[in-house]
């Protein structure tokens, strides 16, 4: 057998075991989070530290993040001081004409969505249970949907709540 027949044979079985036609995510790819945030809205103000640990924690590992500012009235300056009052250096810049938050189906802030590679979505919705309702908190989160997301995606695994409800201030559509 050929060198070439036997890579395909070898790849072909790969993808067959898997389950898929195409391979799932490799550990490798990169992911993206997009935090959709509003310097206004106090409960985005009140995940500020959350969204600092999780940057900290997953930029190393080779995940990218932005925050985005779904609204027409924010400037670029404001987006620099809402980030710099909180000291992240997560990119960050405004959606005034709302393109993301339509493309990802954004409704609240903070609301965030974790994309693969190929900009498939791979986790929607809350940052963590923290929030569980409209002014309604736990004391502390008992549930972090987005670092499981990004652990699972990671390890090469699927992950088992992909979509959660975000509760924040709504995205004037």
């Amino acid at each position: 057998m050929s060198g070439f027949r036997l890579i395909w044979v070898v790849l072909l079985g790969l993808m067959i075991l898997s389950g898929n036609t195409f391979a799932t995510q490799a550990k490798s790819e990169k992911l993206k989070v997009i935090f959709f945030l509003d310097p206004e809205c106090p409960i985005s103000n009140a995940y500020m530290k959350e969204i600092k640990s999780i940057y900290a924690d997953y930029a190393a590992k080779g995940v990218t993040f932005e925050a985005v500012f779904p609204m027409s009235t924010i400037t670029d300056q404001a987006i620099r001081a809402f980030l710099k009052k909180y000291n992240t250096t997560i990119p960050g810049h405004s959606d005034a004409n709302l393109q993301r938050a339509k493309r990802y189906q954004a409704t609240v802030m903070p609301e965030v969505v974790l994309v693969n590679s190929a900009g498939m979505i791979v986790y929607k919705g809350a940052i963590d249970d923290w929030y569980y309702g409209l002014g309604k908190s736990r004391a502390k989160a008992t549930e972090f949907y987005l670092r499981n997301a990004i652990d699972a995606t990671l390890d090469g695994n699927p992950v088992l709540k992909s979509r959660t409800e975000a509760y924040g201030c709504l995205i004037n559509m």
